[in-house]
């Protein structure tokens, strides 16, 4: 059964929900019947290469506020992260464009045929742009993914130097659009939409009913 999720590696709440997701998965156990389809979806397409400014300090610049404040103004996803067992440190993170960690996931999710894989760079991604703050922007960070994926360096190389990949990501944008959605994350199940963050339970129970399981087996009594 196909799942199909958009989102981007910098936005929080598509960390915590494709979290959530795997979650339910995993305790359904129904790994091998889950195609994981990830598409993209940029939420910030003029984000810079590189920066030196975290989001706090952007956000202490543009309201014109205190940086504590401007700190204190991410606490509540950090919040919502240590629930879901996720660090997301987005206050200290640096906001860079991320169309090149698209390009990479999507021609990785062409040329692997593999939703695990696709499922692991996409964690991969998330944890190093919130946990470990560093830029998915720069080249060598997605290098470093790669290899710890196992995926053909030489190609991937080729593939950041290129443009390859950047129409299918902004074929995945406009579909999101046309649609009317306007905000991630976003899951399709069985044809079912699902717009935000979910809990563990509403996708066991949607995944669990379109795979014709049995109550018992996807419901919390």
């Amino acid at each position: 059964m196909r799942i199909s999720i958009w989102g981007d590696y910098a936005c929080p709440y598509c960390y915590i929900g494709e979290t959530y997701l795997q979650r339910a998965i995993k305790e359904l156990g129904v790994e091998d019947k889950i195609e994981y389809d990830l598409n993209a979806f940029q939420i910030d397409l003029d984000a810079p290469k590189s920066t030196k400014n975290t989001n706090a300090a952007l956000l202490a610049y543009e309201k014109a506020m205190p940086l504590s404040k401007a700190n204190a103004a991410y606490d509540h996803v950090k919040t919502l992260g240590k629930a879901a067992g996720l660090t997301i440190n987005e206050a200290t993170a640096y906001n860079t464009n991320t169309m090149d960690a698209h390009r990479m996931v999507q021609w990785a999710k062409d040329t692997y045929h593999d939703s695990k894989l696709t499922a692991n760079l996409a964690d991969d991604l998330f944890y190093a742009y919130f946990t470990e703050n560093k830029e998915l922007a720069d080249h060598k960070v997605l290098l470093e993914i790669a290899k710890k994926n196992n995926l053909d360096i030489n190609e991937v190389k080729k593939l950041l130097e290129s443009n390859d990949y950047q129409d299918v990501v902004m074929q995945e944008e406009a579909d999101m659009q046309s649609r009317g959605i306007r905000s991630v994350p976003y899951f399709i199940i069985a044809g079912q939409q699902f717009d935000g963050v979910q809990d563990v339970s509403t996708f066991k129970t949607a995944i669990g009913a379109a795979l014709g399981m049995k109550p018992a087996e996807f419901l919390n009594f």
